[in-house]
Parts: structure tokens; sequence; C-alpha cells
């Protein structure tokens, strides 16, 4: 079928308005709509133009056949009266509110929320959205700001210039660094929504133009000469003092410490020279088998649930640390996602596997695999979970079966850095919500496993390439947050292989051997 077929087809008896004709209006019903009556009106001076559907004030419509005609042409006219009032005076035919922006955007993205790994988004990255729009309209009400009734296409491009000042005013607060929060990168996200917003609702659906779009600013943190914003990390001496620990005495059970966080002490010795002093001996405390005492009582299967769940973690970190692998990647990662490298000897087999993580596993979308020293700890786990399939996860609660939550591994970590002694339950600590105060003032989570594995190789000396395609990172990412260059300690890396271009190097390179000397 042609074009013109085709709008012939849309466009059924048409009937242009009493002095609209100049200005190109006119009524028709319109086919694609079941014959419905509509207004078409083009705005000259804007060059748009626009298509009303005819209703009542009763919400009904004329009768969508030639017989409706009148009533029609009745409902068009005071739809045209009201339309060139406002050409008329410079204002748009259409408009937009903010409020009505945000509305139509948060309807939008909600209907994209999906289960299935990258197709739309999650329900938490939803309600990111939602409070990222509310800080927009709280920002465009506050006093100058115009309100969620300003229209769109009446705020200027430059309206968001204060943004991230406003936001720092608002929340005023600092934090461990003694930066003003929200970071920079906070107000970047926030500012790119916004963005997407203006561009999916207000351009697309024509109420602004592309050159009304308003300017997005940067927000970029000022850092002083020397000062650098590093992943917060372990370091080795903290990593070894959390595994000691936890190993020791955190997935046993017992602490070194008492109810408030202090220390007990040691035990003192009983016999010899040293009667009366400290032994290495710690005086412990149970912390999961206090209820039932006593010789021949039965210990309480919660509190074994709960042991094993504290040895699952303590795993969870040893491989954490020892692959580099994202928390997200290893608390989805399933028995079929591990297996043997066959180009490797016998004897390294038992220490060395190969670990899939698949696209919709990871961070990027990309698929990966990589390498690490992790099997006598997967072969310790599977003996506590006993899978039945290679498609069961790893860390599942022994009681319920599900996937650990996420208080599971926020509120374990915390267990383990305490009796590690890098840090101390916070004031508003309690059972319900777990808190506490890092000793040195970082911010350590289970993503620093992963911070601390990229660094500790880095001084290690594993090649940068190696390290990135290990990790399923960019070369960029790691310079920027992880390697910090030291020109003054890289003689020795630098010299490497020289010797071996000792004729290339040396004074005598432009010698030629064939001409005597004069």
């Amino acid at each position: 079928m042609s074009t013109s077929a085709a709008a012939n087809k849309k466009i059924l008896d048409r009937c242009d308005l009493q002095g609209g004709r100049a200005h190109n209006a006119y009524v028709f019903r319109d086919g694609q709509r079941h014959g419905k009556w509509c207004l078409y009106f083009l705005n000259k001076e804007r060059k748009k133009r626009h298509r009303f559907l005819l209703t009542k004030p009763n919400g009904s419509i004329p009768d969508p056949t030639p017989a409706g005609l009148e009533d029609a042409l009745e409902l068009a006219l005071e739809k045209y009266v009201a339309l060139r009032s406002k050409t008329d005076r410079g204002e748009e035919v259409n408009v937009l509110t903010l409020s009505e922006m945000v509305v139509t955007f948060l309807g939008k993205e909600e209907r994209r929320i999906s289960s299935r790994p990258h197709e739309g988004i999650t329900a938490a990255r939803y309600r990111l959205i939602r409070t990222q729009c509310q800080h927009y309209l709280d920002y465009c009400c506050r006093p100058g700001g115009g309100g969620s009734g300003k229209q769109v296409h009446t705020l200027r491009r430059g309206h968001l210039d204060t943004y991230e000042l406003w936001r720092q005013e608002q929340t005023d607060a600092l934090d461990k660094q003694g930066r003003k929060l929200p970071r920079p990168g906070t107000i970047n996200n926030e500012l790119s929504t916004i963005g997407r917003m203006w561009r999916e609702v207000a351009l697309s659906k024509g109420f602004i133009d592309r050159g009304q779009l308003p300017d997005l600013p940067s927000a970029r943190a000022k850092a002083s000469k020397g000062e650098s914003y590093r992943r917060s990390a372990f370091t080795a001496q903290e990593w070894v003092q959390l595994e000691k620990s936890a190993r020791l005495y955190w997935t046993k059970g017992v602490s070194r410490f008492d109810k408030d966080g202090k220390p007990f002490g040691f035990h003192p010795i009983s016999r010899g020279p040293n009667k009366g002093k400290d032994s290495n001996r710690p005086i412990l405390r149970d912390t999961l088998f206090t209820v039932n005492k006593g010789k021949g009582t039965k210990q309480s299967p919660r509190a074994k649930q709960q042991m094993e769940h504290r040895q699952m973690l303590y795993l969870a970190m040893r491989i954490s640390m020892e692959s580099g692998i994202r928390i997200g990647s290893l608390r989805q990662m399933r028995w079929s996602h591990v297996s043997a490298n066959p180009t490797l000897s016998a004897e390294d087999q038992k220490v060395w596997c190969l670990i899939e993580v698949p696209a919709e596993n990871t961070k990027t979308g990309r698929w990966y695999e990589l390498s690490a020293p992790v099997v006598a700890h997967l072969d310790q786990l599977k003996k506590i979970t006993q899978p039945k399939s290679k498609s069961d996860l790893l860390f599942t609660n022994r009681k319920t079966g599900k996937p650990f939550s996420d208080r599971l591994w926020r509120d374990g970590l915390f267990e383990a850095m305490v009796e590690a002694g890098l840090a101390d339950w916070s004031e508003g600590d309690s059972n319900n919500l777990r808190k506490i105060d890092i000793n040195t003032n970082k911010t350590l989570s289970w993503y620093s496993f992963r911070h601390t594995f990229i660094t500790l190789s880095l001084e290690r000396g594993v090649p940068l390439a190696t390290l990135c395609a290990n990790c399923d990172t960019s070369i960029q990412y790691v310079q920027q947050h992880y390697f910090h260059y030291d020109a003054k300690r890289a003689i020795d890396k630098l010299s490497t292989g020289r010797k071996r271009l000792k004729t290339a190097i040396g004074n005598d390179w432009m010698k030629d051997t064939w001409i005597d000397d004069y």
C-alpha cells in the first residue's frame, strides 16, 4: 500500500473548521482508532503538528460514524479557540510539568523490573532511581526552584548548576576521610538519571527540542597533591589477624572478648619458674553453645547451624581473598562452575582449579574464567554443605536451603572483624541491626577482599594484564584505583633485561669494528 493510500485510510470524513482552513485545522475520523473523531491542528509558529482525540466533558466521545460530525465540530471549535489563544500568547500547545515527567519516567522504569539477569532492572535498582528522582523534585521545589508544577520547556538549561552544592547542604555530613557527602560518584549517578529522564520523556514525546535539554555538570573529587582515593583494602597484617582469629576462635563458637568487647586476657601459668605470669592461652567464652551445658546434654541444632554458617563464611573469605572474585559472583557461584585445569600436573590440580563466571553473574555482563588456588577450601566447603547436585549454590542456609541472606553475610563479617580486633561494636549496635566502628576508619566490606587480592598481587609483581584478565577488570581501572606508580622505587623493574642488551646500550655502540681507530 502506498503512503498516500495509507494516509487516506487513516483520515476519514475530513471537514475543515470554519476559519481554520488558513491554519490547517480540521476534524476527521481516525481509521486507526476505530473511526473516533479527532482534531488536527498545525502550530505554524513552532512548526509542530498536533492531533487530539475529541471527548465530551463527561468522558464520552462523539458517535464514531459520519453521524457524529455535528458533535465533533462543536467540540473541535471549542478546542481550536483554546489552542489559538495559547499560540497567540507564544505558549506551547502541549506542556509537561516536572512532576508529570517524573511520574511518567518512574512508571516506565517500574515496568522494566525483571528477575531475569541482564533483562531490565532489579527492584533494588528501581528504588534507587525513585530516590534519585525524589532528590531532583526536592531540588526543584526549593525556594526559587520553580516547584514541581514548573513546565519543562520553561526551565533554563543551566538550572542544575547548583545541584551538587544543594545536595551537600541537605546531607550535611562527612565521610570517614572528612570529605563531604554525597560523594562525587553519587552526584554523577543522580545527574545521569536526571538526564536520561529528560531525554526519554520530555524530548522523545516532543515537549522540548534537543536544544532545550538541561546541561549536566560533572561532580569531581577535589584531591590535594599526592592524595589518592584508593579502594579500602586490608593490609597484609590485618588480613593475617582476621584469618587467624576467624579460624581459631570465631568459627569454633568462642571469643576472647566479653559481651562489652573487653578482652579477657590470658590464663596464668600454674607451675614452674614463671608461675603466675600470663601464658599464651587466651581466656575464652562460648558464644554459641551456652544454653545447654553439662556432660551428656545435647547441643542446640540452631547453634550447630550457626557454627556451620561461620565455617562457610570463613571459607568464603579465603576463596575471595585467593581468587579476587567479586562478592556478587561468589554468592551466585554453583558447583558446576568449578572444574579441574587439565593443563596442570596431578599435584598442582590438588591446589589450583578453574572457576567459570557466567555473564549473568558478573557486574560487567561478560563471561570469563579465572584460575585460583582454592581446591582445599572448596573440598572443605563440600564436606559441610554436602551438595546433592552440581547445580546447587555454594553458600546456602543450612536450615532453609535458600541462599545466604544479606544480613548473614554482613553480620558474619562484622563479628569476625570484631573478634580480630579490627573493629568495635558501635553504641547503637543490637542483635536486630549490627553496627561496628572500624579502628582504622576504613570502609571495609566483603568487596575489600577483592581489593586486597589485587593490591597484594600487584605488590608481588603479578603482570598487570594477567591480573586484570583473571579479575575481569580493565587495566585503566586498576591504574586509577589500585596501582600507584613510584618512579623512585621502579629502578629494579626498569633494569630487567638490560644486561642482555649490553652491546646495544654500552659506550662503544657507535664504533664500527671494520674501521681502525685513528
